[in-house]
């Protein structure tokens, strides 16, 4: 399966500061890992400001606050340079940032130079520079903690309704925080366009043809997000609405029921979006600052920099080897340093170079024999390829032996889990009880993994546990709505499998979806021959 990048665009060209500094430090979190190029206390401030966000999102939510997810959970957020160069990582001009929902090892990618705003109460002048890269990991972490959280599914304008809405909260030195300014850099799109009627984008089953529909499942979405949300007048729409969503009302027809007349809803928008926006302050009980663990990366690390990027963006055999090339000439150091071998091991494995691979792994374990990482890069060397006809059944039990090791020293990692079961699938051996029971148990640390709620959710099926499988793929699914089943395999995938779900076919919804997760191999395969 290819991991889906979901990423944000700016208007324009984001205004630039001063160059950032030379030095890498690394700033650990309860929630986040940040590789920033700055200095120390650039870097500090920016791990507590995100980490402060999701104490937000969590008080905000009756949520418990301060609770460490993991190592393996942790975003590693990597911010260096400037826009141009997220531009050229993520191949797309004009990206303010973007991130990568993989179980195990989520990932965002920043600039750490661009110009900075603040919200207000009105919108103000258009300013094509508002959307700067930290509102763009913001919104992009609300959907990671929503998908992470949240046990019911959501209309797809809510989802970007709600990652818009609290994006904007405002971080004050008390510990409190502002829920309620407008998105700035939806001046123009709520100004200038003509707002879709709500029978539209409350309906799931309306197609989206238009480019400037999908931008407003930002704008509007967020515009009523805001209004439902924090309008005394339609207090408790909103909940019930999402309560019948969830279970199954068809979309229209629940928001007929529970808004009333959608014209008048219409109306009330239009005046609404003049503003001014209502919000509210929340100051958490016993407020203590988030801690930061600041560490400064020796010489050598920092000049392992640059391949680590490449490879957390992901890297197909090609850039894998050109990895390779840039990590070999950097010396002999590199032989007994446990980063270099370890990044080492991980671009061995983009080149399908299994042996190499797994002696890279070998060597960071006889530097530190608790090295998670290196379990698991083990263990994918000694599985080898997928596109193995005849698969060693001795290396794979091997494989799930160093897996079994890493899920004894961090029990929160869900890749340990998803790779054991993966290992019985690969080795075309019977998947055993316990290895199910692997990847339910993942479940727990990878909701927001949509490839990974695929892959269960085809598990689930092939035990006839169809109701389940709707509750796992439903969130994912329900996006997929609106977008053209013609050109996207993926749309049209998902639009199958819940129309054959809905209708009680448990064995036509795994045949489509097993159909759909095949064809994605087959690209791959497509693209490994090309070299990418």
């Amino acid at each position: 399966m290819k991991f889906r990048t979901r990423w944000l665009i700016a208007a324009s060209a984001l205004i630039a500061a001063a160059p950032a500094h030379a030095e890498w430090w690394e700033a650990t979190t309860d929630h986040f890992i940040v590789y920033s190029q700055t200095n120390e206390a650039d870097a500090r401030a920016f791990a507590q400001k995100l980490d402060r966000f999701d104490g937000a999102l969590r008080t905000a939510q009756n949520l418990p606050v301060g609770i460490d997810v993991g190592p393996a959970n942790k975003v590693k957020v990597f911010r260096s340079g400037d826009q141009d160069d997220i531009g050229r990582l993520a191949g797309a001009d004009g990206v303010a940032g973007f991130y990568i929902p993989r179980a195990g090892r989520p990932v965002a990618f920043v600039p750490a130079r661009e110009a900075m705003q603040r919200g207000t109460r009105h919108f103000e002048a258009p300013d094509p520079n508002r959307l700067d890269s930290t509102r763009v990991l913001l919104h992009e972490y609300t959907h990671h903690f929503m998908l992470q959280t949240f046990p019911a599914t959501y209309p797809g304008w809510y989802v970007e309704g709600f990652a818009e809405l609290y994006a904007t909260i405002s971080l004050r030195d008390d510990g409190s925080f502002h829920i309620g300014d407008p998105p700035q850099h939806r001046y123009n799109e709520l100004t200038y366009l003509n707002l879709m009627p709500m029978r539209r984008l409350l309906d799931s089953k309306h197609k989206i043809e238009r480019g400037e529909e999908w931008i407003q499942r930002y704008s509007l979405g967020w515009l009523l997000a805001h209004y439902l949300n924090l309008n005394e007048k339609r207090a408790g729409q909103l909940s019930t609405y999402l309560k019948a969503i969830d279970k199954g009302e068809d979309s229209l027809a629940a928001a007929e029921r529970v808004f009333g007349d959608l014209d008048k809803l219409d109306a009330e928008l239009r005046r609404y979006k003049n503003g001014p926006f209502p919000g509210y302050d929340i100051k958490p009980g016993n407020y203590v600052p988030p801690k930061v663990t600041m560490r400064r990366l020796d010489p050598q690390e920092e000049r392992l920099m640059r391949s680590r990027i490449r490879l957390a963006r992901g890297v197909g055999r090609k850039e894998a080897a050109d990895v390779l090339a840039d990590l070999k000439a950097l010396g002999p150091w590199t032989e007994t340093n446990a980063a270099a071998q370890l990044t080492l091991s991980e671009a061995y494995l983009g080149s399908e170079l299994y042996a190499e691979a797994g002696a890279a792994a070998e060597r960071v374990l006889a530097i530190d024999p608790a090295s998670v990482p290196a379990l698991i890069l083990k263990a994918q060397a000694l599985m080898g390829s997928e596109d193995d006809a005849n698969p060693d059944k001795a290396r794979f039990a091997q494989a799930r032996s160093q897996l079994v090791k890493a899920r004894k020293i961090d029990p929160t990692n869900p890749e340990t889990l998803i790779l054991y079961y993966q290992s019985y699938l690969r080795a075309k051996e019977p998947v055993p009880d316990q290895a199910t029971l692997a990847l339910e148990t993942a479940f727990a640390n990878a909701r927001f993994d949509s490839d990974y709620r695929i892959v269960l959710a085809s598990q689930l099926l092939s035990e006839g546990r169809g109701n389940d499988a709707r509750t796992v793929l439903m969130p994912v699914a329900i996006n997929a709505h609106g977008g053209d089943a013609k050109k996207s395999p993926f749309v049209k995938a998902m639009n199958t499998v819940m129309e054959r779900l809905d209708a009680g076919d448990t064995p036509g919804a795994r045949a489509a979806l097993d159909g759909f997760i095949a064809e994605q191999k087959k690209e791959k395969d497509k693209d490994k021959k090309k070299g990418s």
